[in-house]
């Protein structure tokens, strides 16, 4: 996996085989240290009941990762500064 990369984020996955397979790309990427896990400071819409995981890149971006709860669908999207604080 290439260290400096350029994420797109994903709003809805298509089906719950997507989210796993993306799921495995992100832990190959934790494995790889392309992505280190951080403790999430702010959830998705202030809701504690979605499993959320936090990931920073080697250029200091942070990016969420909200499983797919029926009816919504997860996204993969990057965590704005004000976030982080």
């Amino acid at each position: 996996m290439n260290e400096s990369m350029d994420w797109d984020e994903i709003h809805g996955f298509v089906s719950p085989g997507e989210f796993d397979r993306f799921r495995r790309w992100i832990d190959e990427a934790v494995d790889e240290g392309v992505l280190v896990e951080v403790q999430v400071l702010n959830r998705y819409n202030d809701s504690t009941i979605f499993d959320e995981r936090w990931y920073r890149t080697a250029e200091g971006e942070v990016w969420r990762v909200v499983a797919p709860d029926f009816p919504f669908k997860g996204v993969f999207l990057r965590v704005g500064d004000h976030a982080i604080r």
